[in-house]
């Protein structure tokens, strides 16, 4: 498996593949800034700005933030509005400085795929947020729901068979160690694993 530091470092390593597949959250852009951006509009909601902060405390700290903060503050019957609130946002959300232009030059003579797990309106909305071009895109949680994520090899067969590409000659990276490779690795393509410090897994791998 290759490490890298910089998503950008991925072009270092990819002269000799025909398809690049990319992991979405913590990979292309921060998750942070999808949660923070849910709270805020929760906070917007309530008109309670205060709100916002006091989630993001207890997220650093691992706890259930949007439960908590909405018990703690005396709107428990609120807690599946704010709940939906969050999940059906359009995130204030941006791609990693310079990741637009590389995804652009790699998709001059190679094709390019996101395959990333979750709720499918949650994704769906990212991907619109951070205007993500390219070849193909599998949200694994439409392919028949949670256990169709990775480290399930579906959508890294689906997505070999769309490209009609060998999968010696295909690239997976991803920032979670735990997950994202299992499936690529058992069918032969290469890893490139972006050790995002600033992610949320940062920590937890390190």
């Amino acid at each position: 498996m290759i490490e890298i530091d910089n998503i950008l470092e991925v072009e270092k390593y990819i002269e000799d593949m025909e398809a690049v597949i990319f992991d979405l959250d913590d990979t292309l852009y921060s998750e942070k800034d999808y949660v923070w951006s849910g709270y805020k509009k929760i906070a917007e909601y309530f008109k309670r700005p205060e709100l916002a902060e006091q989630m993001w405390e207890v997220f650093k700290k691992g706890g259930k933030a949007i439960d908590e903060v909405i018990a703690a503050n005396g709107l428990t019957d609120a807690r599946d509005k704010a709940l939906q609130i969050y999940r059906l946002q359009k995130p204030d959300i941006q791609l990693y400085q310079g990741v637009s232009d590389m995804l652009e030059r790699i998709q001059r003579t190679k094709k390019v795929g996101i395959i990333t797990d979750g709720r499918p309106e949650g994704q769906r909305a990212k991907l619109e947020a951070l205007h993500c071009s390219v070849d193909k895109i599998i949200i694994t949680d439409e392919l028949g729901g949670v256990e169709f994520r990775k480290p399930n090899r579906q959508a890294f067969c689906l997505m070999q068979q769309y490209f009609q590409i060998p999968f010696k000659r295909m690239v997976y990276v991803g920032d979670n160690i735990s997950k994202d490779f299992l499936a690529p690795e058992a069918l032969g393509m290469t890893c490139i694993w972006f050790k995002n410090r600033n992610g949320i897994y940062g920590e937890v791998q390190r």
